[in-house]
Order: C-alpha cells, then structure tokens, then sequence
C-alpha cells in the first residue's frame, strides 16, 4: 500500500508537490505535512534543487493562502463557534507580534488560522503574500530534505522531532532565514554599487 502510494507520488513528479502546496495553504484538512515528506524521499533531490523546488512550493503556497485571507475579510461574522476558538488563538498571536505572525506561524498549526485574523484585520495584500512566502519557504525547503533523510517514514519523523529535535528544526528555520536575508542584502547593495558606479560613468 505504502510502495503504491510511494509510486503514485513518483507519477505525478513534481507538479503533485505544488498541488499539495496549494491544499496546504488553502487551509483544508489535509494531511500536507506527511505528503511533503513523502515526496522528499521520492524525488531526493539535494540541497541545490530543493532551493529552486522549495520556491515553488512556497508560491503555491502563498497563492492559496488567499483564500482563507480574502474568506476572513468577507465573512468574519458567520463562522462556526468551533472554528472561533482557533481563530481567538490566532487573533492572540497577531496581536503579540504583529504582521510578522504572519511569517512566524507558517510552519506551525495556527498559521492556518493567521490567514483568516490577516483578512479579518486587512492587512495589505501584497505584504501578506511577501510574509507567507518569507514564512512557510524556509518550512519548504526543511521539510523535503527532511524527507529524504527519513525516507519519508513519517512516524520516525514524528518520534525524533517529538523528543529534542525541534530545537534543531527551530534552528534549521532561523539559520536558512538569515542566509536568505543576507543573500536580499548582499543583492541589493551589488545593484545600488552598480546604479552608483553606472550614475559616476554619465
């Protein structure tokens, strides 16, 4: 059953992944996290190749977020008390930190709910896209890796990460942020160097 499923994923290749992606971020209840896992062992495909994949899944990602943001700035009054306790933990969390809780929530839980508070507090559109990006990339590209090295075994995944290992996750996450902060940084002052040098030449 599970080779089947292993196959069926192998099929579909990549695309499957970003279908995946966009479910997860739509925020329906779907098992994301165990498919993503299972891809990163089907597809194996390295540091260098999970960067460029991991863009992907983050756009899809991002896109479908919409959903949930745009459902919370329409119907904020007429969802079910069950669904409102999440919702209150969420509110909770934006409050404490901000548009930021946007990116910070993603590879957790309650960033589903952080979607529909976002809509609900209309926060600017292309910034709540900027931030989930920013947020549920580093998630992405973990996640597949993390994959490969189980061999998609998601039990073994849960059963190490449930003991000490989400600190190493925790740290994972900060350590690709501050390489892709850098990276912006570093891009941005060779492009003002070369608007500079460029301006010195006319």
């Amino acid at each position: 059953m599970i080779q089947q499923f292993l196959e069926w994923l192998n099929t579909i290749g990549i695309p499957g992944l970003f279908i995946v992606m966009f479910l997860e971020g739509s925020s329906l209840p779907f098992p994301g996290l165990i498919v993503v896992l299972s891809y990163g062992y089907v597809l194996s495909p390295g540091y260098v190749q999970t960067i460029f994949l991991a863009v992907g899944m983050a756009i899809s990602y991002s896109l479908s977020s919409l959903i949930p943001y745009f459902l919370g700035q329409k119907l904020e009054k007429h969802f079910p008390k069950r669904f409102k306790q999440g919702l209150e933990k969420g509110t909770a969390f934006f409050k404490r930190y901000g548009i930021w809780s946007i990116a910070l929530s993603r590879p957790f839980g309650i960033g589903n709910y952080i979607s529909y508070v976002a809509g609900m507090s209309k926060v600017n559109v292309l910034k709540y896209l900027i931030l989930t990006f920013i947020g549920i990339y580093p998630w992405s590209y973990v996640m597949v890796l993390l994959g490969d090295y189980f061999k998609g075994n998601y039990e073994a995944f849960k059963s190490y990460f449930s003991s000490f290992g989400i600190y190493g996750y925790g740290i994972a996450i900060i350590a690709i942020l501050s390489i892709f902060t850098l990276f912006l940084i570093k891009r941005r002052k060779r492009v003002y160097t070369g608007l500079r040098e460029g301006g010195h030449s006319n």
